[in-house]
């Protein structure tokens, strides 16, 4: 049975964009099997495996200003620009509610994929059963360097899952994945944040406590290039869709709501108009569980 799997690239606020691609799919009963999700991708796998259409939109950049997780009012009040806690411990359960019963009964396999500070290397978590450790998994995902503490999972301490696997094909294939959907947050001639061009504050801040993490801060657009050199070779053998904005990114923490909402729409105009071709992919799969049962 050939088995479809949904990957979701980060960028923080340019997440609107698979926000808008996932309400489309959910809108049209589109379900893959598998999903897996980096940084604000992690967050709209959530959103994607309960089917709370439009939920992650609101919750990557609130409508309602007074709601914001970020910004000077955080700054102030809790001492960081980003208030993790709030997107993950105080959301779910009061202003954008979270379906946590239909999310430990869903078949479809959710990875969130985290950067292990004191390994320098990626790691994969689809968890059900703790509420808590589940929410710190996204937590740790949508820290970013700098900006964000590291987060204490286990023994462990736990940052951007897209430092060290920004489009987590190779683990899809791992995982048994013989085509993919690829949700892309940035046009083709757009490079990730290179790091290395903060070596001097990189270094001060993570080269003695975490060094295999430092090397992984630098390497990360070495890394990037050879993950996009996979997707061109999986999409021309037809083995992956791509979808990409179709007009000019925001910034990753974009203030102008018109730009954001613009974005979350083109996301999708973009699963609208590859409508038939991402319901083949997920249609295939129930045709061939279909015909090996008739066998």
């Amino acid at each position: 049975m050939a088995k479809t799997g949904l990957v979701l690239e980060g960028g923080a606020f340019r997440g609107v964009f698979t926000s808008g691609v996932l309400d489309v799919l959910m809108e049209n009963g589109i379900e893959y099997d598998y999903v897996i999700g980096v940084s604000a991708g992690a967050g709209n796998g959530m959103g994607y495996i309960t089917g709370q259409v439009g939920r992650t939109r609101n919750v990557i950049k609130p409508k309602d200003h007074s709601q914001n997780y970020f910004g000077l009012k955080q700054m102030l009040k809790h001492g960081k620009f980003l208030n993790l806690d709030k997107m993950f411990f105080e959301y779910p359960y009061k202003q954008y509610p979270y379906d946590f019963d239909k999310f430990r009964k869903s078949d479809v396999a959710l990875e969130v994929v985290v950067s292990n500070c004191d390994t320098g290397k990626a790691e994969y978590y689809d968890e059900r059963e703790d509420i808590d450790r589940f929410l710190n998994l996204g937590k740790a995902s949508c820290s970013v360097p700098l900006m964000c503490a590291p987060v204490k999972i286990g023994r462990y301490h736990y940052l951007d899952g897209s430092i060290c696997d920004s489009i987590p094909l190779e683990r899809a294939l791992e995982q048994g994945c013989d085509r993919l959907v690829v949700v892309m947050t940035k046009s083709v001639s757009e490079t990730p944040t290179n790091y290395g061009k903060a070596k001097a504050v990189m270094a001060m801040k993570y080269k003695h406590k975490y060094p295999n993490f430092y090397k992984a801060l630098l390497e990360r657009t070495d890394v990037y290039a050879k993950e996009l050199e996979l997707l061109k070779k999986l999409e021309k053998e037809g083995r992956a869709i791509v979808l990409r904005p179709g007009i000019d990114c925001i910034n990753k923490f974009e203030q102008d709501d018109t730009k954001v909402e613009a974005f979350y729409q083109n996301g999708r105009d973009v699963a609208t108009e590859n409508l038939d071709i991402l319901k083949e992919f997920a249609l295939n799969n129930d045709k061939e569980a279909q015909d090996k049962e008739a066998i």
